[in-house]
C-alpha cells in the first residue's frame, strides 16, 4: 500500500524563502530612495527659504547703504553658506546675485535693486 505524503520539499522551502528575502530587500531599497528624496527636498526648501530671507533683508535696506557697494561677500547662516555678489549696472541700478549652498546642494537667486523704483524683478 502506498502512502501519500503532503507538504513542501526542502527545495521549495528554500526557493520561497529566497524570493521573500529578495522582495524584502527590494522594498528596503525603495524606502531608502524615498527617504533620500525627502531629505533633498527639505534641503532645497531650507536653502531657498534662507535666500528669500536674505533677499527681503536686502530689499529693506536703503539703496545708499554700504551693504550695496560693488563686490562679493560671504556669510554663514547656520549650516548654509551665502555668497552675495553685487554688480553696478548703472548709478541707480544694481544686480544682486545670492548663491546659497549646503552640503552638495546649491541654489542661485538673482534680483535687482533700484535707487529710483520700488519694484524688483527676479531672474
Amino acid at each position: 500500500m502506498e502512502t501519500h505524503k503532503t507538504g513542501f520539499t526542502l527545495i521549495e522551502t528554500l526557493i520561497s524563502i529566497t524570493m521573500i528575502s529578495l522582495s524584502t530587500l527590494l522594498l528596503m531599497k525603495c524606502m531608502i530612495v524615498a527617504l533620500h528624496g525627502v531629505k533633498n527636498s527639505d534641503l532645497r526648501f531650507r536653502v531657498g527659504l534662507i535666500l528669500e530671507n536674505k533677499k527681503n533683508s536686502l530689499l529693506g535696506q536703503r539703496y545708499i547703504s554700504p551693504l550695496f557697494s560693488e563686490g562679493t561677500s560671504m556669510e554663514r547662516t547656520g549650516d548654509v553658506v551665502i555668497i552675495t555678489t553685487i554688480i553696478n549696472i548703472t548709478h541707480n541700478l544694481k544686480k544682486i546675485i545670492l548663491k546659497g549652498s549646503r552640503n552638495n546642494f546649491g541654489s542661485v537667486l538673482i534680483f535687482y535693486k533700484s535707487g529710483i523704483l520700488r519694484e524688483v524683478r527676479n531672474e
